[in-house]
């Protein structure tokens, strides 16, 4: 385990954009991150259309303001997690994207959860550098984003896993943008594919 050295920076969002988040890890943030997971609860999944969302557990003093909990088009779906616990999960009113679950509202909120399927893409997968030629067409080229940082379980793990799907994983083809007949056995070898 290791400290960021630096501080880092995430942004992100709904779909339609009215939601918008910066969230600053501190410099002395260790890695990999103690609180993000995948969640295996019903309710998780129900409300992202997500086997297994991720996680990220952000605590309020990392967020910029106002928070996005606060503004209109931030709308709750309250539930009980477990007898004595309300979970709000929140999404956007305008577009319908899932943005996140927290238990406490207002000046009571500590920290909350946002789905790391919220970041934005060139954080989470890398900016675009360029564009290159490869045996299945054109393919954009990325730089290193951040996900693998933000989607690293090796902490906190996953969550409800007694509802596990059995046999869930990445096993079977991997289809570069769901090209007709191109397909690979993992991931690595469809990254290559494009270089």
């Amino acid at each position: 385990m290791s400290e960021l050295g630096r501080p880092l920076t995430i942004t992100g969002g709904c779909n339609c954009g009215l939601l918008r988040y910066t969230i600053t890890l501190p410099a002395e943030t260790t890695v990999p991150l103690t609180d993000n997971a995948t969640c295996q609860c019903t309710l998780c999944r129900k409300f992202t259309g997500a086997i297994a969302p991720s996680l990220l557990v952000c605590k309020v003093e990392w967020c910029s303001k106002p928070l996005f909990h606060d503004s209109p088009h931030y709308k709750m779906y309250v539930t009980n997690i477990i007898p004595g616990t309300t979970g709000r999960r929140g999404f956007c009113a305008e577009c319908g994207s899932s943005m996140g679950m927290h238990s406490k509202v207002g000046a009571e909120m500590e920290d909350f959860e946002i789905y790391t399927g919220t970041v934005d893409e060139e954080l989470l997968a890398g900016k675009v550098v360029g564009e290159e030629e490869g045996p299945y067409g054109k393919r954009v080229k990325r730089d290193e984003g951040i996900g693998h940082i933000l989607t690293d379980t090796s902490k906190r793990g996953h969550i409800w896993v007694e509802n596990a799907v059995k046999g869930f994983n990445l096993k079977g083809p991997k289809l570069w943008r769901q090209d007709e007949g191109v397909q690979f056995d993992d991931v690595e070898e469809a990254k290559k594919a494009v270089r």
